[in-house]
């Protein structure tokens, strides 16, 4: 009773973001099969025994390989001596910031470029649906393969280190969400050599800057989830 209701408090806990990740190797029927679809009521139909999905859960128990979480939270204000910039800073809508954990524990689906995209997926979604500008991650400082991966694969900087538990903070920051958006499509492009965007003259085209005009950007298609054909709902 414990443990189910810790899962249903993460599950309605609105800070909290998370995403089961599935290999489709894995799933009984091979890729023929496919992974079987959402359910398509509303939230407000589903009933709480429903919510848990039991036959998605049956027929994909196997094929878990890893999980991807955004922990949400507010920015904190910047320190200033200045009265004037504290009360404005104060008037000032808070940013959100997420928290970025990766995990692949299936040693066999390790070392194929999954960490990367996975993460970038996670920052797309983050920033275009939840209106994100800023990503941190915590790493131990023995852990040299998630130091590379976000360091040089993702492009992000080191912005704190706790020595007191070996761990450094690197972060990722954009000044809007919208700018977010454009910023993980470039960089999308320039690991994979994939243009994803279907508008011409947006999107990933350009440089690889934390800037960027973002036109439409919660209305053109995208097909970074189309990489691995994951199911999108913009309303989750």
């Amino acid at each position: 009773d414990q443990e189910v209701e810790m899962q249903r408090e993460w599950r309605d806990d609105e800070t909290k973001c998370t995403f089961i990740l599935l290999a489709r190797d894995l799933i009984p029927g091979g890729k023929k099969s496919g992974i079987p679809p959402p359910p398509t009521e509303k939230e407000s139909e589903i009933s709480d025994e429903k919510k848990s999905y039991p036959e998605l859960v049956e027929q994909t128990l196997d094929a878990m390989i890893g999980d991807v979480n955004l922990f949400l939270s507010e920015e904190e204000l910047e320190e200033s001596g200045d009265e004037e910039s504290k009360q404005t800073a104060q008037l000032t809508p808070a940013h959100m910031q997420a928290e970025l954990d990766l995990m692949i524990a299936a040693a066999s689906h390790r070392h194929k470029n999954l960490g990367t995209e996975l993460a970038l997926m996670m920052m797309h979604y983050g920033a275009k649906y939840l209106q994100i500008r800023r990503f941190f991650v915590k790493i131990k400082d023995t852990n040299h393969s998630s130091l590379k991966l976000f360091k040089e694969k993702l492009g992000f900087v080191q912005c704190a280190y706790a020595e007191c538990f070996g761990e450094y903070e690197l972060d990722c920051k954009c000044e809007t969400p919208e700018e977010m958006v454009v910023w993980v499509e470039r960089r999308w492009k320039k690991n994979n050599g994939l243009a994803i965007m279907d508008v011409d003259g947006d999107g990933c085209n350009g440089d690889d800057q934390h800037s960027g005009n973002s036109g439409d950007w919660d209305k053109r298609p995208c097909r970074m989830y189309d990489v691995h054909e994951c199911p999108l709902n913009s309303s989750a």
